[in-house]
């Protein structure tokens, strides 16, 4: 590349910038050499340094006595709460073993008074169908009459009497709805026993058309156990077994010259089937004495479906057979 013609003004040009970089040149030097710092100002600003430092550590001194004094509150705090935490387990464990003996105290005063309550019933009779003001004022005089000339029971004690009887309290039922049951206390609760007897093998007493059953009066609780075993009954007399029902809800079948007694309907179904395949596999051992239709569901429609409601609250239905009637007074 052809270097470049130097004309006058080019040159005072070079000439003035060379100049000015003296000049630069020569002032840094002397501000360099006027901000050099002596060992006085450096001893003042180590003095510094040093009292900052000092402040600093004093300060940090006292935020770390600070943090022991904390740090030690917090420790007896922590060991007074785990104290206390220990007691409140053993009050906790001594509490479960104080709420375990109350309920199994509470467990056996509820079966005590369900006791007591089942002997106070045990004179009663429940007698359901009777049609709404047939008995009139005299209930006792009512359910006496009935007694003796619907059911003729024989071996009533000399001292047979109705010593008080009444409805159910509650509104009277609504046009064809069913009559409310009439509770009969007797003096002896023996001829309660004659009673309950004589109402299995006599006729249907019948008043208006209306068909008139006898009861023991039990529990709610025992009425509910005893309810839980209508299905298995059914069955029961399908196949023409004999069966009867114990208080407080125990189920007796005898079959093939042998008593089973059953506290849960599971264990009878279980029991039933075994028998009907057993009877299938021999021929059919098993006499019935009712030859009618199976009407006893399978297991799977058992737990679907929803237990049938108590005999009393069908009262005004006649039964399909007379010879059904076994069910409707339950041997205590």
């Amino acid at each position: 590349m052809p270097g470049r013609i130097k004309t006058p003004a080019n040159a005072k040009l070079a000439k003035y910038a060379f100049e000015s970089g003296d000049t630069q040149a020569e002032s840094g030097a002397q501000s360099a050499t006027q901000t050099e710092p002596t060992l006085k100002d450096l001893m003042i600003a180590i003095q510094s340094i040093k009292s900052t430092l000092e402040t600093k550590m004093d300060a940090m001194a006292i935020d770390l006595t600070l943090l022991r004094t904390d740090l030690g509150k917090t420790r007896d705090k922590a060991n007074e709460v785990e104290k206390q935490v220990q007691e409140v387990t053993k009050e906790a464990v001594s509490s479960k073993q104080r709420i375990a003996r109350l309920e199994q105290v509470t467990f056996t005063m509820a079966k005590k008074l369900e006791d007591l309550e089942g002997r106070s019933r045990r004179n009663n009779l429940r007698i359901t169908g009777v049609p709404e003001k047939e008995e009139g004022r005299d209930v006792e005089a009512f359910v006496e009459k009935l007694i003796n000339q619907g059911l003729q029971p024989r071996n009533l004690s000399e001292f047979f009497t109705i010593e008080r009887a009444h409805r159910i309290p509650g509104r009277p039922p609504q046009p064809g709805g069913p009559p409310r049951t009439i509770i009969a206390k007797l003096l002896h609760y023996r001829d309660r026993d004659t009673i309950l007897q004589a109402a299995r093998v006599a006729p249907a007493v019948k008043i208006n058309n209306a068909i008139i059953r006898f009861f023991p009066d039990f529990t709610m609780q025992v009425q509910q156990a005893r309810r839980e075993f209508l299905e298995v009954k059914a069955a029961l007399r399908n196949e023409g077994l004999k069966y009867a029902m114990l208080f407080p809800a125990k189920l007796r079948v005898e079959a093939q010259g042998r008593t089973q007694f059953f506290y849960k309907p599971a264990e009878a179904w279980d029991w039933l089937e075994r028998v009907q395949q057993q009877g299938a596999e021999k021929g059919g051992d098993i006499q019935r004495q009712n030859p009618v239709d199976r009407g006893a569901k399978t297991k799977v429609q058992r737990n679907k479906e929803p237990s049938k409601p108590s005999p009393e609250r069908k009262a005004t239905n006649p039964p399909v057979n007379p010879d059904t009637r076994k069910d409707w007074f339950e041997a205590e």
